[in-house]
Protein backbone atom coordinates (compact mmCIF):
# COMPACT_ATOMS: atom_id res chain seq x y z
CA UNK A 1 0.00 0.00 0.00
CA UNK A 2 2.99 2.24 1.01
CA UNK A 3 4.41 2.00 -2.69
CA UNK A 4 1.35 2.87 -4.35
CA UNK A 5 1.23 5.79 -2.34
CA UNK A 6 4.59 6.77 -2.91
CA UNK A 7 4.23 6.44 -6.67
CA UNK A 8 0.79 8.60 -6.22
CA UNK A 9 2.68 10.82 -4.72
CA UNK A 10 5.92 11.04 -6.64
CA UNK A 11 3.17 11.23 -10.40
CA UNK A 12 1.50 13.86 -8.39
CA UNK A 13 4.55 15.52 -7.63
CA UNK A 14 5.48 15.11 -11.63
CA UNK A 15 2.42 16.66 -13.03
CA UNK A 16 2.47 19.79 -10.38
CA UNK A 17 6.22 20.39 -12.39
CA UNK A 18 4.96 19.94 -15.95
CA UNK A 19 6.29 23.48 -16.98
CA UNK A 20 7.73 21.94 -19.94
CA UNK A 21 6.22 19.33 -22.59
CA UNK A 22 6.59 16.41 -21.84
CA UNK A 23 8.70 15.64 -24.74
CA UNK A 24 10.41 12.40 -23.20
CA UNK A 25 7.52 10.41 -22.88
CA UNK A 26 6.69 11.76 -26.53
CA UNK A 27 9.41 10.58 -27.93
CA UNK A 28 8.62 6.77 -25.83
CA UNK A 29 5.03 6.75 -27.17
CA UNK A 30 6.47 7.39 -30.93
CA UNK A 31 9.17 4.57 -30.22
CA UNK A 32 6.43 2.34 -28.95
CA UNK A 33 4.12 2.65 -31.65
CA UNK A 34 6.50 2.70 -33.96
CA UNK A 35 7.38 -0.96 -32.66
CA UNK A 36 3.58 -1.67 -32.83
CA UNK A 37 3.82 -1.09 -36.79
CA UNK A 38 6.90 -3.16 -36.97
CA UNK A 39 4.93 -5.76 -35.48
CA UNK A 40 2.21 -5.73 -37.42
CA UNK A 41 0.17 -3.94 -35.68
CA UNK A 42 -1.61 -1.47 -38.40
CA UNK A 43 -2.83 -4.96 -39.78
CA UNK A 44 -3.26 -7.25 -37.22
CA UNK A 45 -4.54 -4.69 -34.17
CA UNK A 46 -5.60 -1.95 -36.18
CA UNK A 47 -8.32 -0.66 -33.36
CA UNK A 48 -5.44 -0.53 -30.76
CA UNK A 49 -2.65 0.65 -32.91
CA UNK A 50 -5.49 3.44 -34.23
CA UNK A 51 -5.68 4.27 -30.29
CA UNK A 52 -2.48 4.80 -29.59
CA UNK A 53 -2.08 7.00 -32.84
CA UNK A 54 -5.40 9.14 -31.69
CA UNK A 55 -3.55 9.24 -28.26
CA UNK A 56 -0.44 10.92 -29.50
CA UNK A 57 -2.50 13.07 -31.85
CA UNK A 58 -4.53 14.33 -28.18
CA UNK A 59 -0.64 14.75 -26.73
CA UNK A 60 -0.07 17.16 -29.96
CA UNK A 61 -3.02 19.28 -29.53
CA UNK A 62 -2.55 19.52 -25.77
CA UNK A 63 0.86 20.89 -26.25
CA UNK A 64 -0.45 23.54 -28.68
CA UNK A 65 -2.75 24.25 -25.70
CA UNK A 66 -0.43 24.46 -23.34
CA UNK A 67 -1.86 21.61 -21.57
CA UNK A 68 1.21 19.90 -20.15
CA UNK A 69 -0.46 17.74 -17.58
CA UNK A 70 -3.07 17.05 -20.95
CA UNK A 71 0.36 16.32 -23.11
CA UNK A 72 1.56 13.85 -20.77
CA UNK A 73 -1.51 11.51 -19.85
CA UNK A 74 -2.25 11.49 -23.54
CA UNK A 75 1.60 10.31 -24.16
CA UNK A 76 1.54 8.09 -21.69
CA UNK A 77 -2.05 6.51 -22.98
CA UNK A 78 -0.30 6.38 -26.62
CA UNK A 79 2.36 4.77 -25.46
CA UNK A 80 0.00 1.60 -23.43
CA UNK A 81 -1.98 1.62 -26.33
CA UNK A 82 1.25 0.65 -28.63
CA UNK A 83 2.25 -1.81 -26.13
CA UNK A 84 -1.13 -3.44 -26.03
CA UNK A 85 -1.56 -2.80 -30.09
CA UNK A 86 1.87 -4.91 -30.39
CA UNK A 87 1.41 -7.64 -28.29
CA UNK A 88 -2.25 -8.37 -29.44
CA UNK A 89 -0.84 -8.39 -33.25
CA UNK A 90 1.87 -10.86 -32.34
CA UNK A 91 -0.35 -12.99 -30.47
CA UNK A 92 -2.72 -12.62 -33.92
CA UNK A 93 -0.10 -12.53 -36.68
CA UNK A 94 0.67 -16.28 -34.73
CA UNK A 95 -2.86 -17.49 -34.82
CA UNK A 96 -3.27 -16.42 -38.38
CA UNK A 97 0.33 -18.28 -39.20
CA UNK A 98 -0.77 -21.32 -37.52
CA UNK A 99 -4.22 -21.54 -38.99
CA UNK A 100 -2.29 -20.77 -42.74
CA UNK A 101 0.09 -23.73 -42.13
CA UNK A 102 -2.81 -25.80 -41.06
CA UNK A 103 -4.73 -25.07 -44.11
CA UNK A 104 -1.70 -25.07 -46.24
CA UNK A 105 -0.90 -28.76 -44.77
CA UNK A 106 -4.50 -30.04 -45.43
CA UNK A 107 -4.95 -28.73 -48.99
CA UNK A 108 -1.65 -30.35 -49.96
CA UNK A 109 -2.86 -33.55 -48.40
CA UNK A 110 -6.29 -33.32 -50.11
CA UNK A 111 -3.79 -32.51 -53.82
CA UNK A 112 -2.02 -35.29 -53.22
CA UNK A 113 -5.38 -37.34 -52.45
CA UNK A 114 -6.40 -36.47 -55.35
CA UNK A 115 -3.52 -37.05 -57.83
CA UNK A 116 -3.73 -40.23 -56.27
CA UNK A 117 -7.26 -40.79 -56.96
CA UNK A 118 -6.87 -40.01 -60.75
CA UNK A 119 -4.10 -42.26 -61.03
CA UNK A 120 -5.20 -45.45 -59.06
CA UNK A 121 -6.44 -48.60 -61.13
CA UNK A 122 -9.67 -49.72 -59.84
CA UNK A 123 -11.52 -46.17 -58.00
CA UNK A 124 -10.01 -43.71 -60.83
CA UNK A 125 -12.91 -41.68 -61.68
CA UNK A 126 -14.00 -41.36 -65.46
CA UNK A 127 -15.16 -38.60 -68.12
CA UNK A 128 -16.29 -35.19 -65.60
CA UNK A 129 -16.15 -36.33 -62.69
CA UNK A 130 -12.22 -37.22 -63.53
CA UNK A 131 -12.28 -33.75 -64.89
CA UNK A 132 -13.84 -31.71 -62.56
CA UNK A 133 -11.36 -33.31 -59.93
CA UNK A 134 -8.36 -32.41 -62.43
CA UNK A 135 -9.65 -28.93 -62.60
CA UNK A 136 -9.65 -29.23 -58.47
CA UNK A 137 -5.82 -30.03 -57.87
CA UNK A 138 -4.61 -28.01 -60.39
CA UNK A 139 -6.77 -25.16 -59.01
CA UNK A 140 -5.56 -26.60 -55.84
CA UNK A 141 -2.00 -26.74 -56.19
CA UNK A 142 -1.92 -22.99 -57.67
CA UNK A 143 -3.50 -21.85 -54.41
CA UNK A 144 -1.37 -23.58 -52.33
CA UNK A 145 2.11 -21.94 -54.10
CA UNK A 146 0.52 -18.40 -54.19
CA UNK A 147 -0.24 -18.88 -50.62
CA UNK A 148 2.98 -20.24 -49.91
CA UNK A 149 4.35 -17.12 -51.37
CA UNK A 150 1.81 -14.73 -49.40
CA UNK A 151 3.25 -16.79 -45.82
CA UNK A 152 6.95 -16.22 -46.94
CA UNK A 153 5.83 -11.81 -47.01
CA UNK A 154 4.06 -12.77 -43.47
CA UNK A 155 0.69 -11.84 -45.54
CA UNK A 156 -0.78 -14.56 -43.46
CA UNK A 157 -4.39 -13.38 -43.84
CA UNK A 158 -4.30 -13.15 -47.53
CA UNK A 159 -2.90 -16.67 -47.61
CA UNK A 160 -5.81 -18.16 -45.28
CA UNK A 161 -8.17 -16.36 -47.90
CA UNK A 162 -6.22 -17.90 -50.66
CA UNK A 163 -6.32 -21.56 -49.22
CA UNK A 164 -9.93 -21.21 -47.42
CA UNK A 165 -12.15 -21.67 -50.85
CA UNK A 166 -9.58 -24.13 -52.35
CA UNK A 167 -10.54 -26.44 -49.63
CA UNK A 168 -13.68 -26.05 -49.96
CA UNK A 169 -13.87 -26.78 -53.28
CA UNK A 170 -12.48 -30.19 -52.60
CA UNK A 171 -14.62 -31.33 -50.39
CA UNK A 172 -17.44 -29.96 -52.44
CA UNK A 173 -15.96 -32.59 -55.17
CA UNK A 174 -14.94 -34.90 -53.18
CA UNK A 175 -18.41 -35.17 -51.29
CA UNK A 176 -20.42 -35.35 -54.36
CA UNK A 177 -22.08 -38.50 -55.53
CA UNK A 178 -20.51 -40.36 -58.73
CA UNK A 179 -21.86 -39.73 -62.02
CA UNK A 180 -23.31 -43.15 -61.98
CA UNK A 181 -25.39 -43.03 -58.27
CA UNK A 182 -26.30 -39.81 -60.01
CA UNK A 183 -28.13 -41.19 -62.87
CA UNK A 184 -29.75 -43.82 -60.61
CA UNK A 185 -31.20 -41.35 -58.24
CA UNK A 186 -32.99 -39.64 -61.79
CA UNK A 187 -34.51 -42.75 -63.13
Amino acid sequence: MTRRRAAALFFAALLSACSDPPVEERQQAQGAIEAARAAGAETYATAEFNDAQSALKRYDDAVAQRDYRQALSAALEARDRAYDAAKQASNKKSEQRSQADRLAAELDTLVASASARLTSGSARPVGAPAERLKAVRDAGRIALQEARTLAEKQDYPAAVAKLTPAIADFRRELNAPPAAAQAKRKK
